[in-house]
C-alpha cells in the first residue's frame, strides 16, 4: 500500500476554487471539500475507513476484481463511442432479426485489452490478451444490450453521455453553517428516451446479492448522480432532470450466474434525501476536522464489526486504531501516537 495524501486540484467549474478530500476549516478560502461518489459509498460504510483512505489517502492495490472491472468498462466504452454502427445494426435486425443483431454485438468485444490513460479520450488496444475473463462479461453484456435493441427507437439506442465526467458545486447548511461543496464523478451511462427522458445506468463486474442492503447502496450510488447532474453548472448536461436509474451486474444474481442482471426503476425522491442526509454528515465530520492525523471524528464500526465486516473486507484495517493498532504503518504509528 502506498500512502498519497490529497492535495487540492482545480475545480473544472469555478477558475478560483480548488478541491480535497482532506479538506478542514482551517484551509484557506478558496480551498473547499471534494466528495465522489465512491467516497460518500465508503464514509456511508465505514467512516473511519473513509477517513483512512481519502483524507490520509492511503491507496490499496488493485486486486484483480478492480483489473477486470477496468477492463470491461474500457471494452464497452469503446464499443459505444467507436466501434458499434446503429445503421448496420438497424440493417442486421431488418434481415436476421434478434440472432443478427446478437452476432453483429458480439463480434464488436474487443480481442485484446484495452487501456485507457488519463489524457486518452478513448481506450486504446495494448496487444495484451484478457486474463480475467473480461470476454464472459463483455459477452452477456452485449446478448442484453442486442436485446435492448430490438425494442428500442435506434435512434435512442446510443448514450447520449458515456463514462460523462461530471463536476458541480453546491452550498450545503450544516446547522447554520454554510459549506460549499465540489461534487465530482464519472457517470457510466447518460441515456434520453424518445420523450426527451434521461436515465443514469451504471455498470458493475460483481455479483449482484438480492438483498434490501445491496438495493440501498446501489439507489444511493445513483441518487449521488441525480443530485450531482441537477446542480451541475456543465454545458450539454448541466441541470439535468434524471427520470429513471438504473444498474446492471455482468456476474449475474445468486442463483443464475450465467446471466446479467439488469435492473431499472423511476428515481426516488425518498433515496435522493437519503442521500443528501449522508452527505451533510460527511461535511459535518469534516467540520470537526482539524487537519491532522487524528481520525476520531469520523466513526469506527461499532464492536462486532471487526468480525462481519473489517476481518472479510476491509483493505485498510492495518490503518485503523480500532482494530489492530500494531498493524499500522511505522512511519503513521510514531506520528499518530503524538496526537
Amino acid at each position: 500500500m502506498k500512502i498519497r495524501p490529497p492535495q487540492p486540484r482545480p475545480v473544472p467549474v469555478s477558475g478560483d476554487l480548488y478541491s480535497t478530500y482532506a479538506w478542514h476549516p482551517e484551509m484557506a478560502d478558496d480551498k473547499i471539500l471534494r466528495v465522489s461518489k465512491s467516497s460518500l459509498g465508503t464514509f456511508q460504510t465505514c467512516e473511519q475507513q473513509y477517513f483512512i483512505k481519502y483524507v490520509l489517502g492511503v491507496k490499496e492495490p488493485e486486486n484483480d476484481n478492480m483489473i477486470r472491472g477496468t477492463n470491461v468498462h474500457d471494452a464497452y466504452e469503446f464499443i459505444m463511442d467507436r466501434s458499434l454502427d446503429v445503421e448496420y445494426a438497424t440493417q442486421m435486425k431488418n434481415e436476421h432479426g434478434y440472432d443478427g443483431v446478437r452476432g453483429y454485438f458480439e463480434s464488436l468485444i474487443p480481442h485484446v485489452r484495452l487501456k485507457k490513460g488519463w489524457d486518452d479520450e478513448y481506450a486504446l488496444p495494448t496487444g495484451e490478451d484478457y486474463h480475467l475473463g473480461e470476454p464472459e462479461h463483455l459477452s452477456r453484456l452485449m446478448e442484453s444490450e442486442a436485446k435492448r435493441f430490438m425494442g428500442s427507437n435506434p435512434n435512442a439506442f446510443l448514450p447520449v453521455g458515456n463514462e460523462l465526467g461530471v463536476d458541480a458545486i453546491v452550498e450545503l447548511d450544516i446547522n447554520g453553517t454554510k459549506v460549499q461543496v465540489h461534487l465530482n464523478g464519472f457517470i457510466d451511462r447518460l441515456f434520453m428516451d424518445d420523450n426527451g427522458d434521461y436515465h443514469v445506468h451504471e455498470l458493475k463486474t460483481g455479483l449482484w446479492k438480492d438483498k434490501k442492503t445491496k438495493y440501498e447502496s446501489m439507489a444511493k450510488e445513483m441518487a449521488f448522480y441525480v443530485y450531482m447532474l441537477s446542480k451541475s453548472q456543465q454545458p450539454n448536461h448541466g441541470g439535468v432532470n434524471i427520470r429513471y436509474w438504473g444498474w446492471d451486474h455482468t456476474r449475474g444474481i445468486e442463483g443464475s450466474p450465467n446471466e446479467i442482471y439488469r435492473f431499472i426503476e423511476p428515481v426516488k425522491a425518498g433515496i435522493v434525501a437519503d442521500m443528501l442526509t449522508d452527505l451533510k454528515a460527511l461535511v459535518s465530520a469534516h467540520l470537526r476536522y482539524k487537519g491532522d492525523l487524528n481520525g476520531k471524528h469520523f466513526a469506527t464500526k461499532p464492536v462486532g464489526a471487526e468480525r462481519y465486516f473489517c476481518q472479510p473486507w476491509c483493505g485498510v484495517k492495518g490503518f485503523c486504531p480500532k482494530y489492530e493498532r500494531h498493524m499500522m504503518p511505522h512511519e503513521m504509528r510514531a506520528k499518530s501516537e503524538g496526537n
